[in-house]
């Protein structure tokens, strides 16, 4: 992965330059998987330093001409001699937005949904990011939904989207709703890794008989799993209708039934400059294949740390394996 230089750029919510920060001594920004990113960034100070003003002001990342990471500021720490920006994604703004309008949704695509909301919250703010919907995988599951104005906050009603299965990042200021493609986007070697790997078999989560207990119905789903019968049950309070609280049942048995078998990248790991791949093509949710320790891992990336300094950039990425099919349950059929 060769890195252009990185510059940042003020501004304000409808996109006016107020300038560029001179001189960054320090930088880091992420993108993540279901989760707000953030960026952080040290500087002298310098005329602009007054005008940014929490929330008013966004902040860009560039890598060259293009457009990496944007979002409004949260925080100004300065004194005489230098300032500290934090700043938060568009995300930011589900923790300060109550559910806009009352809607209701019947048996449609999880992302379709949440971009609705999504919508109403970006238009509410001002804010022009039309989000980015997937299209839904092969066999994905279908779901009414029904939502009321001012009754909680938008952060509330995405978590309850997330027990049926939605997955969102946010990618230069827009959100990008769905799942990603299961094709594999690029391939990694050990070499292209600068730290060490290592394998980690685990059950500690493993539940193979699952049942979902929402406010009406209750749902039972089990998946084979060589003679086990690990059981848990879910509680979705929040889920309403048969259809919704069995395929809700059904995503978290396939889910759950699995031993994880997770190559394991450490935080320090980063990408060398010859990785095949390009930073602007690191989207959390996509898969990469990694061979390393003598096996080939499909894995799903959750998290990209951008980290500069005077010295240079870096990049890093946190992994989790994607485990489709485990050998048990291959060897035993599949949902029962």
């Amino acid at each position: 992965m060769r890195l252009l230089p990185q510059s940042f750029s003020i501004e304000t919510s409808d996109g006016i330059s107020l300038g560029a920060i001179d001189c960054p001594a320090s930088f880091t920004w992420t993108r993540e998987q279901s989760e707000v990113s953030s960026l952080t960034l040290t500087a002298p100070r310098q005329e602009l330093t007054t005008q940014i003003i929490p929330w008013h002001t966004w902040i860009s990342a560039w890598e060259g001409q293009r457009l990496q990471w944007r979002g409004p500021v949260q925080t100004n720490t300065f004194d005489n001699m230098a300032m500290v920006i934090t700043a938060k994604d568009t995300g930011r703004f589900m923790w300060r937005t109550r559910t806009v309008t009352t809607k209701s949704w019947a048996s449609l695509d999880i992302a379709s949904i949440a971009a609705d909301m999504w919508r109403d919250m970006l238009d509410l703010h001002g804010i022009n990011a039309e989000p980015v919907v997937l299209p839904a995988l092969s066999g994905a599951g279908r779901y009414s939904v029904s939502v009321k104005a001012d009754v909680r906050m938008l952060h509330q009603e995405m978590a309850e989207l997330a027990k049926l299965g939605l997955k969102w990042t946010v990618v230069r200021g827009r959100p990008v709703l769905g799942t990603q493609p299961t094709s594999i986007a690029a391939e990694l070697g050990e070499c292209h890794l600068s730290a060490g790997a290592k394998i980690v078999l685990s059950g500690e989560r493993t539940s193979n008989d699952v049942r979902v207990q929402g406010t009406n119905y209750s749902h039972t789903e089990r998946v084979n799993l060589g003679g086990l019968h690990l059981q848990t049950i879910v509680s979705a309070d929040d889920i309403f209708g048969v259809s919704n609280i069995v395929n809700a049942a059904r995503e978290q048995a396939l889910k759950r039934s699995q031993i994880k078998n997770s190559l394991v990248i450490p935080t320090s790991d980063t990408l060398t400059s010859d990785a095949p791949v390009e930073l602007d093509n690191l989207i959390p949710g996509m898969r990469l294949a990694i061979s390393a320790l003598g096996m080939r891992t499909v894995c799903e990336l959750q998290k990209v740390d951008v980290n500069g300094t005077s010295a240079g950039t870096t990049v890093a990425i946190t992994i989790s394996a994607i485990n489709d099919a485990t050998e048990l349950e291959t060897m035993t059929g599949g949902t029962q």
